[in-house]
């Protein structure tokens, strides 16, 4: 064991938030032991104890905020032969998804008592919620490779039972099925990169493999770190195996809430925790450059044109899954967890308010006629977003010659900051309307700036810093810059042609996906249902 790596835990205060933190996926399967289905009491005693169980693992994984300020990264072990199978990693990383999962987790937890009240199963769904974030918990502690893998199973198959949840819901039968299968591939994926990696440094310690990879880039071939790629991406619902996460809707509203602020992020954490290994593999951040910014432009352009609130929620986890993985292809680890920790507490609400969100939602099918955009906004809007930008990166130091991958992120917020100006200011001359939307721009930029510093700093140590790009990846950044744009400006002109039939007919085809995931279907030999939805 390197004992930089393992630090003794002397102080008892810190032995005592040692096991705390330990002890929050234990937290969670022991209440979900006690909620038994049965009469009005069982059922009150199993929304008492879950909500108990909540408020519990969000206090251990607080004091372990307290613990890595005191003492700084280590790994907890299990004592005697356990060592090598159960131990806890405890460094920023680990801490900070920890938190958000009990943070997510009582939150939907307590969400679910008011949604299933008056169900006689409420107390099955609350056990197996709380397995779950049992299984996630394991996942995102877990100081070695055996217990991640079983934790990574353990979440899937917990995950299904929520999903099928009500059995007389045929297409969410089959969605989950999907899933199912999509899932045992990560699972392999997983398994194969785990064995090649130990095989490699003969260790099972994560800490111990990371450090190995720093070490020499020479340890481990390319197999390993594409194998996680591939456990990743499938996880992530990357293009073309994205269907199953917009076919699961008919699952309960707190399962999807869990799934896509939580369970989703499964891959972009396995990235992250094995960044080192990933980034000694250049073959292994082009395939999650490429698959990446394929998906987050595929899955923007789908959500446009969805009907429905979780259609639209549904492909947007899908391009926001993508533009993680695109940051971590760019080397940008401590930036994907900053958008890990965003999406989660964004998608939470967002679904657990979906009822809500209607009116916003209004103006479904082709978009309203508007005139187009006078090429005079556009210079105007990019002047003022790229000065904006330019002014920002400035102040905090950031250039293309130190930080390639932060400002190629950076570019991407000109493109938002040019559509909300223009938005703003189409159809009206106000010098104020402007003035507004750009004072908008400069403070969304500012925040970006901040908390991309911030993360920097909070996560330096346990993830690599974002460095300079080979020409390959530059080359890759730039093409997807470029795309974005004429996306962005795709936005701002079709709608004026809503009259073009041709248009029309691509809108069609957009709205189903380009029928991939149909292809898909029949790929795995997937039966169809009675009804089933073309997305």
């Amino acid at each position: 064991m390197n004992p930089s790596l393992a630090t003794p835990l002397a102080a008892p205060l810190h032995l005592l938030l040692a096991a705390m933190f330990a002890g929050v996926p234990i937290t969670w399967l022991v209440t979900a032991f006690f909620c038994q289905k049965g009469d009005d009491y069982r059922q009150a005693r199993a929304r008492f104890l879950s909500l108990a169980g909540g408020i519990a693992a969000m206090i251990f994984s607080l004091g372990a905020i307290l613990l890595l300020s005191l003492h700084g990264p280590t790994t907890l072990y299990a004592p005697g032969i356990f060592a090598e199978v159960f131990s806890v990693r405890i460094d920023a990383v680990s801490v900070a998804m920890t938190t958000l999962v009990s943070f997510v987790g009582l939150v939907v937890l307590r969400f679910s008592h008011s949604y299933l009240m008056g169900d006689a199963r409420q107390a099955d769904f609350l056990r197996f919620l709380m397995q779950t974030l049992a299984a996630v918990s394991v996942v995102v502690m877990a100081g070695n490779v055996i217990l991640l893998v079983a934790g990574w199973i353990s979440m899937s198959l917990s995950l299904h039972r929520l999903l099928v949840f009500y059995p007389d819901r045929p297409r969410a039968q089959l969605a989950a099925h999907k899933k199912f299968i999509i899932a045992r591939g990560s699972d392999l994926a997983l398994a194969l990169a785990v064995g090649l990696m130990v095989a490699a440094t003969g260790s099972t310690d994560i800490a111990l493999i990371a450090s190995a990879a720093q070490d020499s880039a020479d340890v481990f071939s390319a197999a390993p770190a594409l194998l996680l790629v591939l456990a990743a991406l499938l996880k992530s619902a990357q293009f073309p195996t994205h269907g199953w996460i917009a076919e699961v809707m008919e699952a309960p509203t707190p399962v999807s809430a869990l799934l896509h602020a939580g369970i989703v992020n499964a891959g972009g954490f396995l990235i992250i925790r094995f960044a080192d290994v990933i980034a000694s593999s250049g073959v292994a951040l082009y395939a999650l450059l490429l698959v990446g910014g394929m998906t987050a432009l595929f899955g923007s352009l789908v959500m446009l044109t969805q009907r429905s609130v979780k259609g639209a929620l549904a492909y947007s986890t899908v391009a926001q899954m993508g533009f993680m993985l695109l940051q971590c292809g760019l080397g940008a680890f401590s930036s994907a967890m900053l958008h890990i920790i965003a999406h989660s507490l964004y998608k939470a609400h967002a679904f657990l308010s979906s009822g809500s969100m209607v009116d916003v939602a209004r103006g479904n099918g082709f978009p309203s006629k508007a005139a187009p955009v006078r090429p005079a906004l556009i210079l105007l809007s990019l002047f003022i977003a790229g000065g904006i930008f330019a002014i920002w990166s400035t102040v905090v130091g950031i250039t293309i010659a130190t930080k390639p991958a932060i400002v190629g992120l950076g570019a991407i917020l000109v493109f938002g900051a040019m559509h909300l100006v223009i938005q703003s200011s189409r159809g009206q001359g106000s010098a104020l309307v402007l003035f507004r939307a750009s004072s908008t721009a400069a403070v969304v930029a500012g925040l970006y700036f901040t908390l991309q510093a911030l993360a920097v700093l909070v996560f330096e140590g346990s993830v690599p810093e974002a460095g300079k790009l080979d020409a390959v990846q530059f080359a890759l950044m730039m093409l997807m810059l470029g795309t974005f744009g004429a996306v962005t400006v795709l936005q701002w002109y079709l709608p004026s042609a809503r009259s073009n039939a041709r248009w029309q007919a691509f809108w069609v085809h957009l709205s189903n996906g380009f029928y991939v995931n149909q292809l898909f279907n029949q790929f795995i030999a997937l039966p169809r249902v009675s009804g089933e939805a073309n997305r």
